[in-house]
């Protein structure tokens, strides 16, 4: 049904007069007519009985009114919320974060919602590489994670993270030959399966590093390898920014080295349009100028 139709309607219910309602719509009697009866044609009833007092309500459009209203008006709300999230202001945001943002997202995040409160943020935590994967299929609308990415995502780089050992703090290290007192102890390696992207990028910098460590253990994600290090079961390898959530009594000592460092970024899929993702990016992008 037209919704311009029951408009008309609900105007011609409140004047009770087909000249008034016809100037205030801009439009001919005739026209006005027109409309009316298309209407009830579609409804198959009559809705106002035509005479010298103007246009009165039937029995029957007096039933319809209250409903056409709330129908008007449920329109009109969502008019307004289809140009808020035009805009940008108004709507819901999925952002996945990598261990790497778990500080920084957040903060994003809150400046972003001062301005836009009426914007519905869900945030939660990926595996860089389900994280990729879920921007590729349009699940997540953002994404905090390392760099670089291929297209379609693109990104803007944020900050820098690098690797770093996580040892229990009261292991003897001698820093002079750091690999060498680290070979006393166990190497806890992150699970290949299940961080592929990190493991990775690990394995890179051993290779660069010349170091062969033996892996004694495999944890399955990083809370799992801060346990075994708390427990002074050995040492790992994980991003220094992980010290923010880690216990107290677990050292951090970063490592040196190109592949120790990257670049951690806000990732989209610019082959999808969201104007209330492309508000938050502007947010973003205001902030790191």
């Amino acid at each position: 049904m037209d919704i311009d139709l029951l408009r008309t309607f609900c105007l011609l219910a409140e004047y009770k007069n087909f000249r008034v309602t016809s100037e205030h719509l801009y439009i001919t009697q005739s026209a006005l007519t027109k409309k009316i009866q298309r209407l009830e044609e579609h409804l198959k009833v009559a809705l106002f009985d035509r005479g010298r007092h103007g246009a009165e309500l039937t029995p029957m459009g007096k039933v319809l009114l209250p409903e056409a209203k709330r129908v008007l008006k449920g329109f009109e709300s969502f008019q307004t919320l289809a140009a808020f999230v035009a805009e940008g202001t108004s709507g819901h945001l999925n952002i996945g974060f990598g261990i790497s943002s778990f500080h920084e997202a957040p903060n994003y995040i809150a400046k972003f919602k001062q301005d836009n409160p009426n914007v519905h943020v869900t945030l939660n935590d990926y595996p860089s590489h389900q994280l990729v994967e879920e921007l590729l299929l349009g699940n997540l609308q953002l994404g905090f994670d390392r760099l670089p990415v291929d297209p379609p995502l693109t990104a803007i780089p944020l900050f820098s993270d690098r690797l770093a050992i996580a040892i229990h703090e009261d292991e003897t290290l001698n820093f002079e030959n750091l690999w060498g007192s680290l070979s006393h102890y166990n190497y806890l390696e992150l699970s290949r399966s299940k961080n592929p992207t990190l493991n990775k990028h690990i394995t890179n910098y051993l290779w660069e590093a010349k170091q062969r460590p033996a892996v004694i253990e495999e944890a399955n994600d990083i809370v799992t390898a801060l346990a075994l290090v708390s427990a002074r079961l050995g040492y790992t390898i994980i991003p220094a920014s992980v010290a923010r959530i880690s216990q107290p009594q677990i050292r951090f000592i970063p490592l040196e080295g190109e592949h120790a460092v990257w670049s951690v970024g806000l990732l989209w899929n610019a082959d999808i349009a969201d104007p209330v993702r492309d508000a938050f990016i502007k947010k973003v992008e205001n902030q790191v100028v």
